[in-house]
């Protein structure tokens, strides 16, 4: 809700910004706040996710995800949880309505992710369940690693898929190339830390791994179609569509370097 948190599993670290939500399925997740910050967390066994009561004839899939929360699903949530926890309200109906509650919004929230599913491959809901989430391990890992550079074996070797494979049935799902999803995230960090950022151009060079300053500056110039200086100044107010053939795209063949719903 406030702050930064740090999250991680295994040895894959990355953050969680403030108005965000980080549904979490795949085993441990620590959760590190180093500097003051609030944050909500709801967990609880798998088991009674799926032994809650259906209160819709739809698909209740919950599909781990990183996403904005909007007012609508964060604002009922906090103050459900004051209402009910907090302020004495712990009857078991009451909990098991609000779990069902949390349970629908979160679904409605995914259907984008739904969507993805029902173009993945596979014979059964079972099999394209399983391709969605393997295609989701990639795109979380991309996430978490954007400053390195893209190892498609690396990432097919994640996904049990060659490479080849990897890049055919990802574009199938999502639309894009896992280098192209990197090379948005690149140009989206890129343009966030110049335009809503104090960092001098030669800070920013440096965060983002540039050799120097005017190497950076060609580069967003290339991606962008307009100067650091004209972005600062707000003469473009939104990013330009990037050109992912641009240097800040870097080379996708280089090297790189129980389930809690989280609300932050």
């Amino acid at each position: 809700m406030r702050g930064v948190l740090e999250l991680g599993n295994a040895d894959t670290p990355w953050q969680l910004t403030s108005r965000h939500l980080q549904l979490w399925l795949d085993g441990n997740l620590r959760i590190t706040g180093r500097s003051p910050c609030w944050w909500l967390c709801i967990t609880a066994p798998a088991a009674l996710w799926h032994g809650l009561p259906h209160s819709t004839t739809g698909d209740i899939t919950l599909i781990p995800d990183q996403a904005h929360c909007p007012q609508q699903l964060g604002r009922p949530l906090v103050h459900m949880l004051r209402a009910r926890w907090f302020d004495g309200g712990t009857d078991e109906a009451a909990v098991v309505d609000s779990m069902v509650w949390l349970r629908d919004a979160l679904v409605e929230h995914q259907q984008r992710l739904h969507d993805q599913l029902a173009r993945c491959s596979g014979r059964t809901a079972l099999r394209r369940h399983q391709t969605l989430l393997r295609l989701l391990r990639v795109q979380h890992l991309i996430r978490c690693n954007i400053d390195d550079r893209l190892d498609l074996a690396r990432l097919g070797a994640i996904a049990n898929y060659s490479p080849t494979h990897l890049i055919r049935i990802y574009r199938s799902v999502f639309g894009e190339t896992p280098c192209e999803y990197a090379t948005r995230l690149r140009h989206q960090r890129a343009w966030e830390l110049v335009c809503g950022t104090g960092l001098s151009v030669c800070e920013i060079a440096d965060a983002l791994g540039f050799e120097s300053e005017s190497a950076f500056c060609r580069a967003f110039k290339h991606a962008f179609g307009c100067t650091t200086g004209e972005a600062r100044r707000g003469l473009h107010a939104r990013p330009p569509s990037p050109d992912c053939t641009s240097p800040m795209a870097g080379n996708p063949q280089a090297s790189p370097a129980d389930g809690p719903a989280l609300l932050h």
